[in-house]
């Protein structure tokens, strides 16, 4: 990710650093391109400059290993973690070989563990204490492991005579990429009350065109469409309609010819359509010496390359939230299925996808005999948010 300098944030990202107190629990919210990342990453770097321990976590291995380099450029001393790798080796530290109770694999039980917890079940509670805690894409976590934080910050078992464990949460319940197992801000401020709030409102990632676009994919929750945006010309998102699966990659490949030094992210909907885009991307790239590589559950994170050019990144739309790219194309845009039930959280993926293009959005779809359903839901040509080249 690009991390700006600290002269370069804004009065509203500097009034946050500066204000938000480091003895209670803190929630940032605010929408995509918004510097909540970056927000996240000075305070762990101020924390550590104050002699704090910092435990950073994110929701997925992917973002995790977007944010390595700039932890690195802050000079910060922790290692930030997906939110499964600290929540069980939390557990361990307090418990053994006692498993963390699970509802089913991969997904933790906070609702026994809080009761083993009141039970006096585990065995080395003050093992369990952390000094400050940061959470990024809070939203992503179910709301049962705020519940679960907040009892173990009150547990003077746990505490032994230190002062309670501190929290920083950021947030846009409006990025969504699943349907269950979020957390809304209300949940947040519900489990963990004594929460303090504050908003950062501006976009600085976006280009003015693809902000619009986003905008019209926002549904209406409480974190709110950002107020303005720092650069407000742009090229103008374009849908485009190609004959072959092939031909819709070769646009991609011919976009970053002619503008290497820019980086390029494919988002797909599924396994299925990322391993036939890169069958049939990879030749295509390598005849221009162009590097792609792809992401999905499973995959080593630290493979994945971010900051080198003439790179083509091909994620699936589960792993793209917290990243940014130059440009970004979505292909294959008919396998999107919407009906009146999903509409919402169609238009949440959208959000979040379209989002990640900081200068550059193309949609597209091929092989289809009709115009795909799915052409519904974008916004039409007189409403002058997309380009029609269908």
């Amino acid at each position: 990710m690009r991390l700006p300098k600290r002269s370069e944030l804004s009065v509203q990202q500097e009034d946050f650093l500066m204000e938000a107190p480091f003895d209670r629990p803190v929630l940032c919210v605010g929408p995509p391109g918004t510097g909540k990342t970056v927000l996240a990453l000075y305070r762990g770097a101020m924390l550590n400059k104050k002699g704090e321990n910092v435990d950073f976590i994110m929701h997925s291995k992917l973002l995790n290993r977007y944010v390595e380099r700039s932890v690195e450029e802050l000079d910060m001393d922790f290692d930030s973690k997906t939110w499964h790798s600290w929540v069980y080796s939390l557990w361990q530290k307090g418990n053994g070989r006692s498993k963390f109770p699970e509802l089913e694999k991969y997904l933790p039980d906070f609702i026994k563990a809080i009761s083993l917890v009141k039970e006096g079940k585990t065995t080395k509670l003050k093992n369990m204490y952390w000094e400050h805690l940061i959470i990024d894409e809070g939203q992503d976590f179910p709301k049962e492991f705020y519940l679960f934080l907040t009892v173990l910050r009150h547990e003077e078992n746990m505490l032994a005579g230190r002062r309670t464990p501190a929290i920083t949460i950021f947030a846009d319940e409006n990025q969504r990429m699943e349907e269950t197992r979020n957390s809304t801000i209300r949940d947040i401020q519900s489990y963990t009350p004594d929460i303090v709030k504050y908003e950062v409102t501006f976009n600085y990632r976006n280009s003015g065109p693809i902000a619009n676009l986003a905008s019209y994919f926002y549904v209406g929750l409480s974190t709110g469409i950002p107020d303005a945006h720092k650069n407000p010309i742009g090229l103008m998102p374009q849908i485009r309609r190609f004959d072959s699966l092939e031909d819709e990659l070769q646009s991609v490949v011919s976009w970053l010819h002619n503008n290497d030094d820019l980086s390029v992210g494919i988002i797909v909907p599924d396994r299925t359509v990322q391993n036939r885009i890169v069958n049939i991307i990879s030749p295509l790239a390598a005849k221009k010496n162009f590097k792609v590589q792809k992401y999905s559950s499973g995959t080593d994170a630290n493979t994945i390359d971010f900051y080198t050019n003439r790179t083509i990144t091909v994620v699936c739309d589960k792993s793209c939230k917290g990243l940014e790219f130059d440009s970004v194309f979505i292909p294959q845009i008919q396998c999107y299925k919407t009906d009146g039930a999903n509409e919402d959280f169609f238009k949440m993926k959208m959000y979040v996808m379209v989002s990640r293009a900081r200068s550059y959005l193309q949609f597209s779809f091929s092989e289809c005999t009709e115009s795909p359903q799915v052409l519904k839901m974008l916004p039409t040509p007189e409403q002058e948010l997309l380009k029609w080249r269908i």
